[in-house]
């Protein structure tokens, strides 16, 4: 008897585990949309940051395209095609490995080209078949790839269809009958998402993520049970495999985004990105010709970056215009600098323009809500929300600091009737700004400084003082 309790234990695990594996995975999804930050920002500390979006900040970053729920998918797209060959190797060909195959290869292309893109250019995925802006050869292409993969599933289905009986009895038997038809379904959702749930697509593409680890899971027990030490030989071949297939869809999703953070300001005329590589900006130059390039890190500094020589030696090959923010950090060479930098976003000549930093984590989107603001009158509650959405997490202290003394000086009236002007005002209460304690006069009054971010607190400096 105690045998028999022992071998129903075992079965229990065996048919409990995968179920397991799926719960524990849905609690990062969750814990994204529920949790919002409450952290300090040590630089400031006894400045308030209220969040503006709907949702936590790092949901909507989550929910991009070719963000990390994209590059989970890729993960586990990888494992699966690597799975399918290690069956397929075993099988001979026969059986529903070539059905599974052709699912996984859908999904891993699907993965590895995140789409829409954010800068309007067609993309290589399945959505490309569809979008007349798309060249016709790639069209055709991928329309060809669909169908073979479409075909191959069903023939294979087709050639099989005296086993389905069979191998539903031991799917059932084992335990991976619903976590099969779960995996599928999640795979379908990928392509449908809740109307007027936030954030957009961060639900489908966790969808996608959830059914191809159910199918992983499910594929696993497909596999025929090696000796370990057979296991252990060939494991560095599977591993290699994996490795070299996540590599190529990574690679993908950067061919999508070939520059950090890469995304329009203004459709056509202003975009804004991380530092661009010499690669990137050779890709990214294909689908807009840059006219201009902004700079806003003061590079004459030991953070300066390491691909500054190689982009400028790519705007000079170029021809394109290259503005860099000046090493002189007074009120008054800053205001100067954004001064040229707001006219020369309004100059069609100078379009496409493309407007970056480091990170393109604070002056960038600072920067992008001051020319919202003051260029195109935008409230400053869509700017806080869309820079939130943007870094995936709220902007530093500094940001408000800088908005404060910088849109309230160039548009007193707009700003004294914006709601959320209130809110930051009111949130940096009692806070001494540390660019007007270092460096205004009465000549300079209140200017603009684009470093988003003291290395001086402001308790620091009132010390100081």
């Amino acid at each position: 008897m105690g045998r028999i309790n022992e071998v129903a234990d075992q079965r229990r695990t065996w048919l409990i585990w995968p179920w397991i594996v799926m719960i524990l995975v849905t609690f990062p999804a969750v814990w994204h949309v529920a949790h919002f930050e409450g952290d300090v920002d040590p630089e400031f500390p006894r400045v308030v940051r209220p969040t503006f979006s709907a949702m936590p900040s790092p949901s909507y970053r989550l929910a991009e395209p070719g963000d990390t729920i994209d590059r989970v998918g890729i993960y586990f797209s990888c494992a699966g095609l690597v799975l399918c060959a290690i069956g397929l190797l075993h099988s001979q060909g026969r059986g529903l490995w070539p059905a599974a195959l052709a699912v996984m290869l859908f999904a891993f292309w699907e993965a590895s080209n995140p789409g829409p893109t954010f800068d309007g250019w067609h993309g290589l995925g399945w959505r490309s078949m569809f979008n007349p802006a798309s060249p016709p050869l790639l069209r055709v292409l991928l329309a060809v790839a669909a169908f073979a993969l479409f075909a191959t599933l069903i023939a294979t289905i087709a050639f099989n269809r005296s086993r389905l009986k069979e191998a539903w009895v031991r799917a059932g038997f084992d335990g991976s009958r619903y976590l099969w038809i779960l995996g599928l379904i999640l795979l379908v959702a990928r392509y449908g998402d809740i109307p007027g749930v936030e954030p957009r697509g961060y639900w489908p593409r966790w969808s996608m993520a959830w059914g191809l680890l159910a199918i992983d899971l499910c594929l696993l027990r497909e596999l025929p049970r090696y000796p370990l030490r057979r296991s252990l030989r060939y494991s560095p071949v599977v591993v290699g495999a994996w490795v070299l297939l996540v590599l190529g869809g990574i690679w993908l999703s950067w061919y999508h985004r070939p520059l950090g953070r890469f995304r329009p300001i203004v459709e056509d005329k202003i975009y804004m990105s991380a530092m661009p590589t010499r690669r990137g900006l050779e890709v990214a130059y294909e689908r807009h010709p840059f006219k201009t390039i902004i700079n806003l890190y003061p590079e004459d500094v030991l953070q300066r970056s390491p691909y500054l020589e190689e982009e400028r030696e790519f705007a000079k090959r170029h021809g394109i215009r290259y503005l860099l923010s000046p090493a002189d950090t007074s009120l008054k060479a800053s205001n100067a600098f954004l001064d040229e930098t707001l006219r020369t976003a309004q100059d069609p000549a100078a379009w496409p323009i493309l407007v970056h930093c480091h990170a393109c984590m604070d002056r960038t989107p600072a920067w992008m809500g001051i020319y919202r603001f003051l260029i195109e009158g935008r409230p400053l509650l869509e700017i806080m929300q869309e820079i939130e959405r943007h870094r995936g997490c709220r902007p530093k202290s500094s940001v408000t600091l800088l908005y404060n003394r910088v849109l309230a000086e160039r548009a007193p009236e707009q700003y004294a009737s914006d709601p959320t002007a209130a809110i930051l005002k009111q949130s940096a209460a009692g806070v001494a700004d540390p660019a007007l304690a270092r460096n205004a006069t009465p000549s300079q009054g209140e200017g603009a400084n684009l470093s988003a971010g003291s290395s001086v607190s402001s308790e620091e400096e009132s010390r100081r003082r």
